[in-house]
């Protein structure tokens, strides 16, 4: 066997995965996958899964460039994890090409057009670095689900979502962003944005649990609240714990709600590290009652993610799309649950990580239809996030994948619903 051959082995069946069989990267069967190579395998690994999902739609033009021939999913998986080895991940070519070509031999794929294609591909590749897509190249079903953007909201989303996440990190508080060993550029006085990449848990206030990794989108509705002391809090869909640590961070008490059990083991380990403490339900949030009721209840509901489409990939990657039945439901049903629980004058911050109308303000409408006693309040920004009044519209908070002070932030959707009676 080749020198990197079978990282790049492993790095073809878990593309094929997720493609053929519809699998994540943090399934079990993946996770086993990454974890038996060496540690200074696995972030090449990591490196090579993410980017080829991400530049799919860049790498199958060139393919395409390429090859005439209608491809069988094998053949295109591995080419396009070659590809974007070879042309923006600038690998050395000789080594993409013969590691790929022995793949395609133990895969019993015609190894001749594998290696004539790459040949061809890695004397092109400078101009091919700037191949653009268009919005028509992306799936049908979401393009289905977005015909309401318009041009330039298209245009945006087309710019950054195969753009690798930036990190943003939230701070317990003022003092502990003030002694932060690192370079930030800040977004309020309790966050900003990571100037370098940086193995983050070898840094000091990491270990010391300083602080926590939360995008900048997720970060600002709650952020934007005031919290009060003689409130009782509750977070339904509580794991991996960004938004209730705001809360904690604050000394105030809020109880946490998650069913999966891998998750809910995120959060542990995070509340640990953080020297944060809370109730925490292994519970389906749409059947919770614990008899008491709640001010304020935060419902980060599951959906579709592609508003986290830099992290998750492979949304795009699938063969095929997300069940919106089935999300758009279980969303409803949490909505009402979440209803029952609320005292008066209570507020549910109800939030996805989707930009997609159907997820968002019809979502919205329709709870706000069915429940009389709900009204949508006001999404008034407070004095520090004036300059991002670009982010609000009509009440709500919705971003695409984007960018504020040049760093990336994903798409997200956030409504304050508050109980009059």
């Amino acid at each position: 066997m080749i020198k990197g051959e079978k990282i790049r082995f492993d790095v073809h069946n878990i593309l094929y995965s997720i493609f053929k069989f519809n699998k994540t990267l943090n399934q079990k069967s993946i996770i086993k996958v990454i974890n038996k190579n060496k540690i200074e395998d696995i972030s090449f690994l990591n490196n090579v899964v993410l980017n080829s999902m991400r530049l799919q739609f860049h790498t199958s033009k060139i393919i395409n460039m390429y090859i005439k021939k209608k491809l069988r999913d094998q053949e295109r998986i591995l080419l396009i994890s070659s590809v974007t080895q070879i042309v923006f991940l600038d690998f050395k070519d000789y080594a993409v090409i013969n590691c790929s070509v022995e793949i395609a031999k133990k895969l019993n794929i015609y190894h001749g057009l594998i290696n004539a294609v790459l040949k061809n591909i890695s004397k092109d590749k400078k101009k091919l670095k700037n191949i653009k897509i268009k919005f028509d190249d992306l799936p049908v079903w979401f393009k289905n689900k977005t015909s309401s953007l318009k041009i330039k909201e298209k245009e945006i989303f087309l710019e950054n979502f195969f753009l690798e996440p930036s990190l943003h990190i939230v701070f317990k508080n003022k003092g502990k962003l003030d002694i932060f060993e690192g370079n930030l550029i800040k977004t309020s006085n309790l966050s900003g944005f990571l100037k370098e990449k940086n193995n983050i848990k070898e840094m000091k206030s990491f270990k010391n649990g300083d602080w926590w990794v939360q995008d900048f989108s997720s970060f600002l509705p709650l952020q934007n609240t005031k919290i009060y002391k003689n409130k009782k809090y509750l977070d339904a869909c509580s794991a991996p714990g960004g938004k209730a640590f705001q809360i904690l961070s604050k000394e105030i008490p809020i109880e946490l709600i998650d069913k999966n059990e891998i998750r809910i083991k995120t959060l542990k380990s995070n509340l640990h590290r953080l020297n944060f403490k809370s109730r925490i339900w292994k519970e389906d949030f749409t059947k919770f009652n614990n008899f008491k009721k709640y001010d304020f209840i935060i419902l980060d509901a599951p959906c579709s993610a592609v508003g986290t489409i830099r992290k998750n990939p492979e949304i795009f990657f699938k063969n095929k799309g997300p069940d919106f039945s089935y999300l758009t439901r279980l969303q409803e049903r949490l909505l009402k649950n979440a209803a029952l629980l609320l005292n008066t004058n209570g507020i549910i911050l109800y939030m996805v990580c989707s930009f997609l109308v159907s997820e968002t303000e019809e979502q919205v409408h329709k709870f706000l239809k069915r429940e009389k006693t709900f009204k949508l309040k006001n999404f008034e920004l407070i004095q520090e996030n004036r300059s991002y009044f670009k982010l609000v519209r009509n009440n709500f908070m919705k971003t695409l994948p984007n960018k504020i002070l040049d760093y990336n932030i994903d798409g997200y959707f956030a409504a304050y619903l508050k109980k009059t009676k």
